[in-house]
């Protein structure tokens, strides 16, 4: 079986900065998150997992598929979240409906069952919506399809404590079948280190550490402080 991502001696420039992952792979089943500091290329590295953008040298792969040149085939198992991802403006029941079309695997009884947890209205439109809901929308088009592998690019930003772990533990709920592969970055270090069993720490474009979040923390007294102190 086709392991859920997989990078060899992946390179990517903009401008003075490189990202330069020779080996990384990842199982299913597994929470993995990814931290590091602002512009350290946790964005950079989910968006080349996701297909978003093209490395300039290595290789990428998404359960043996390349997700930049064969786009259609590995989005349909491969679910992107991001704080900013656009979202059609339009009712959200049309939204949903207008969407489940592009994926085989679109799950009605599953939408039904986010809008419910998530609280949203379907006959709202979508430029109605606070940034807290526009959030749980953009997680429910995440999740609707039942992707094998989950991408979350800062997916809680501007919501409070209890927001932020409601939210991830929905994403647990619905993901955590043994099967299913969760790559989580975030800046909220203690989101991440009590939802992931695996941490890979980002540090100038390069993968400096990756285990738990005691093997990461490297001796710090926690994996914040170990941050802190990591380099851009």
């Amino acid at each position: 079986m086709n392991a859920p991502f997989a990078v060899r001696d992946l390179r990517l420039r903009y401008g003075k900065f490189l990202l330069d992952v020779p080996s990384l792979a990842g199982e299913p089943g597994t929470v993995i998150g990814l931290v590091g500091r602002n512009g350290a290329g946790k964005s950079t590295l989910l968006q080349l997992l996701g297909g978003l953008l093209q490395p300039d040298a290595g290789d990428v792969r998404t359960f043996g598929l390349d997700p930049w040149r064969d786009p259609v085939a590995a989005r349909r198992r491969v679910g992107w979240m991001s704080d900013d991802m656009p979202i059609w403006a339009m009712r959200l029941d049309r939204l949903l409906d207008s969407l489940r079309g592009f994926y085989p695997r679109w799950d009605p009884a599953l939408v039904a069952v986010l809008l419910d947890k998530l609280e949203l209205d379907p006959t709202r439109h979508v430029a109605e919506l606070s940034k807290g809901e526009n959030t749980r929308v953009r997680l429910l088009v995440t999740l609707a399809f039942k992707p094998d592998l989950v991408l979350l690019d800062e997916p809680a930003t501007g919501l409070d404590v209890p927001a932020r772990r409601a939210l991830l533990d929905l994403v647990l709920g619905v993901v955590r079948d043994g099967e299913r592969t969760v790559i989580l970055a975030s800046h909220q270090v203690d989101d991440v280190e009590r939802v992931a069993d695996r941490i890979l720490l980002l540090e100038g474009g390069r993968i400096t550490a990756d285990g738990t979040a005691a093997e990461v923390a490297e001796g710090a007294p926690n994996l914040e402080e170990r941050l802190a102190g990591a380099r851009r």
